[in-house]
């Protein structure tokens, strides 16, 4: 898989949903076969190995919630109180865009 820039990963998410918003053949294809159908949109490569999940918005619901692997029960202190208060990711947080790992 070719490196990626924060800046080109931005650029190509971006692109990629304007075009599955008009083009409901694209937007089939990104559903099946996200990997096939990046790789095709962008000319860029992406490994077989490297899985990559669509999830179509569903109007019937007001938030949908991407849970962390289960960890069982040997989460540390630091973890529990990190995943208690929420997280974000910096910049591409699609949620706060705080470039912290705090809410604002």
């Amino acid at each position: 898989m070719e490196r990626w820039t924060q800046e080109e990963m931005d650029s190509i998410y971006k692109n990629l949903m304007q075009k599955a918003v008009t083009d409901e053949a694209f937007r089939k294809e990104l559903v099946a076969d996200p990997n096939a159908a990046i790789s095709k949109a962008t000319g860029k490569s992406i490994p077989a190995d490297y899985r990559i999940r669509i999830i179509e918005d569903d109007p019937s619901y007001q938030s949908t919630f991407l849970l962390p692997p289960f960890a069982g029960e040997d989460l540390s202190e630091d973890d529990l109180k990190s995943i208690a208060g929420g997280i974000c990711h910096g910049d591409s947080c699609p949620v706060f865009k705080c470039g912290k790992n705090t809410p604002k």
